[in-house]
């Protein structure tokens, strides 16, 4: 399946893009194929914070700008990487078929969430830090 991770303003804005309509049940996201409000963030590290329960660990996040979803096809859309599109992967290989961002920012980018059974070869790996 490949996935294309889109971003704009805000949800108003998606709504309104042409090259979305098809993607839209009425006046709510296709959820057979969107996954609206996907947090995309740079993962910045891990902190241990305390509470009454005891130690927890807790991931440094820092949010990108804007409004992102990603829209699941079976092929690429030619009409959605001409528009909002940051990224193209094909979560079943494993493989980045398009991207505007950087390998400093694929290295450090994660997302969520994301189809099951997405393999996507970026992001930081999720290493839980140790209790001092």
């Amino acid at each position: 399946m490949i996935d294309h991770l889109m971003t704009y303003a805000d949800e108003a804005t998606a709504a309104a893009a042409p090259e979305l309509a098809a993607y839209r049940d009425g006046e709510a996201w296709d959820t057979s194929r969107v996954i609206a409000g996907v947090s995309v963030y740079r993962h910045l590290g891990t902190e241990i914070v305390t509470d009454p329960e005891g130690d927890w660990p807790r991931e440094i996040r820092d949010p990108l700008a804007g409004w992102f979803l990603v829209v699941a096809l079976p092929t690429r859309d030619a009409a959605l990487e001409t528009a909002a599109c940051v990224l193209i992967a094909d979560r079943d290989a494993g493989t980045i078929l398009h991207t505007i961002t950087t390998a400093e920012d694929l290295a450090t980018l994660r997302l969520e969430p994301v189809f099951a059974g997405s393999a996507y070869p970026f992001g930081a790996p999720v290493v839980p830090p140790t209790s001092t």
